[in-house]
């Protein structure tokens, strides 16, 4: 039969059949563990599984990924702080306003949509795209498997410049009634926080972004293939450059020469990464990311913001 025509996976080195992966050089394990994909619920038997021939090879790469994942699981007495103190963390700002309004504070705001994004897996993490993409961890809270559109708070303004504020994730059209602040599971929560304070992702270059897992996953063997070409290289100067000034020029609209927003899909998969500038873009900062709840309890967006609009431009006008 079809299904059970045998294949050897690029990966790990296991014979396995065909029609049991989503991907035809990998295994379902691999492609699991790589990219995301939905694995074989695994029945193992004669040192084979019987649903897709696996053997259960692993390859270094995997090995140390598997490592690194049961490093970074939160431990139950994290969790347990965690949620004695998450209310503290809770954004009281209703940051849907910034995209809702036309005037927050005494400013005029505006959204500027940077199309859609897949997530895949559901799985997120935000970091700066610059220097962390490849190890930034995900965080504890997840979204529904989808491509949603992603839009941002812009601040327009001839003296100060235009600032991006806030960055969504649409998930559902639902209203926000709450805000959670996003955890990794590896921040220090041996102090308790004070009401105004956040755990969140540093800047150093001015960007930041927010994707899927499976994403991350796939700019790391994309990554790894130009630096086999050329040792040298940096993501910066050496790709992103280049398409951050050629998205300004097609989409001019609050952005500077260098570009400061792109929705960039990783060569020969589906796996976007939006990529913005933090706050005014002006290089250093550390932002939170907030998951809104609606009135079901069902994660509705995914906010990263970068400042309160209110305070920042209180004694400006």
């Amino acid at each position: 039969m079809a299904e059970n025509e045998l294949a050897v996976c690029d990966e790990c080195g296991s014979l396995f059949f065909k029609g049991s992966s989503q991907m035809m050089g990998l295994c379902p394990e691999c492609a699991h563990v790589l990219y995301g994909y939905p694995n074989c619920p695994h029945h193992f038997q004669n040192g084979r599984c019987v649903n897709c021939y696996w053997d259960g090879s692993k390859s270094e790469y995997i090995k140390k990924h598997d490592k690194q994942e049961k490093a970074i699981m939160p431990t139950t007495e994290w969790l347990n702080k965690y949620e004695s103190i998450k209310d503290k963390l809770a954004c009281k700002t209703d940051l849907d306003d910034y995209f809702t309004e036309k005037v927050i504070g005494n400013m005029g705001v505006d959204v500027l949509d940077i199309g859609a994004v897949n997530f895949p897996t559901g799985t997120i993490f935000a970091c700066d795209p610059l220097v962390e993409l490849e190890d930034t961890p995900p965080f504890i809270q997840t979204i529904p498997a989808g491509t949603y559109p992603v839009k941002i708070c812009v601040v327009p303004s001839e003296k100060y410049g235009d600032c991006y504020a806030c960055v969504k994730v649409e998930v559902s059209r639902e209203k926000p009634v709450r805000y959670e602040l996003g955890m990794t599971g590896q921040e220090d929560l041996v102090e308790e926080p004070s009401e105004d304070e956040f755990f969140g992702f540093g800047v150093d270059t001015g960007m930041g972004c927010v994707a899927d897992i499976q994403t991350q996953a796939a700019f790391k063997t994309y990554w790894a293939k130009r630096l086999e070409e050329d040792p040298d290289i940096d993501p910066y100067n050496d790709l992103f450059c280049d398409l951050l000034k050629e998205n300004a020029k097609a989409h001019p609209k609050y952005q500077g020469d260098y570009g400061d927003w792109l929705n960039w899909t990783v060569p020969d998969t589906d796996s976007n990464l939006p990529i913005f500038a933090s706050g005014s873009g002006d290089g250093y900062g550390y932002y939170p990311v907030y998951f809104g709840y609606d009135a079901k309890g069902e994660i509705c967006a995914v906010y990263v913001r970068f400042i309160d609009i209110e305070a920042n431009y209180k004694k400006q006008g």
